[in-house]
C-alpha cells in the first residue's frame, strides 16, 4: 500500500495528459475553415453599406484574407480591411486593392483645381487601368513637369503619360 499515492498521481498526470490532448483536438476540429471565413466576410462586405459598392476578389488561405479589386475611394479601401479584421477567425489581411479609374480621375481632378499654378490650365485627364493620360496644347515645360509629378503622386496612379504640348 505505500506505492499507491504514486499510483495515483501518475494515474491523475495521465488523465490530465489526456484531457490535454483531447482539448486540443476540440480546438482544432472547431476552428473556423478557409471556405467558411471567406463566405463570412463575404457576406458582411455585401451587407455594410460603405463596402457593398467595391468590386472585390476575396479569398482566404490559412486564415489569411486577401483582398484585390477596385473601390471607390481610400475610405472605403479602409473599411474593408475594418470589416475584415473584424470577422472572428480571420488571422491576417493581405490588400491588393486599388482605386477604380473613376476615383483616380477625381482625385487627379481634385489635386489639379487645388493647385493655383496648374487650375487654370486648359487640360483633358483620362484614366484606364491605373493609367493617366493628360492632354493640353497650352502648357509650357514647367507646368508639363509638375502636372506628370503632380497625377503620379496620387496614391493608386501606376503611370502618367503625357500629350501635352
Amino acid at each position: 500500500m505505500r506505492f499507491m499515492p504514486h499510483l495515483r498521481a501518475r494515474a491523475l498526470s495521465t488523465a490530465a495528459a489526456g484531457l490535454l490532448v483531447l482539448f486540443t483536438l476540440l480546438v482544432t476540429a472547431c476552428g473556423r475553415s478557409d471556405s467558411t471565413l471567406q463566405g463570412d466576410l463575404q457576406k458582411q462586405l455585401a451587407a455594410d453599406p460603405e463596402t457593398s459598392s467595391a468590386h472585390l476578389t476575396i479569398t482566404v488561405t490559412d486564415g489569411t484574407a486577401h483582398i484585390s479589386g477596385s473601390t471607390d475611394s481610400t475610405t472605403q479601401q479602409q473599411r474593408v480591411l475594418d470589416v475584415a479584421r473584424a470577422v472572428k477567425g480571420v488571422k491576417q489581411v493581405q490588400s491588393d486593392m486599388r482605386l477604380s479609374d473613376t476615383a483616380l480621375l477625381d482625385e487627379v481632378k481634385k489635386a489639379i483645381a487645388s493647385d493655383s499654378s496648374l487650375s487654370q490650365i486648359p487640360l483633358r485627364v483620362e484614366v484606364q487601368n491605373a493609367e493617366v493620360k493628360l492632354y493640353s496644347d497650352k502648357t509650357n515645360e514647367d507646368e508639363r513637369t509638375h502636372l506628370k509629378q503632380l497625377a503620379g503622386g496620387i496614391p493608386g496612379v501606376a503611370h502618367v503619360e503625357d500629350n501635352m504640348k
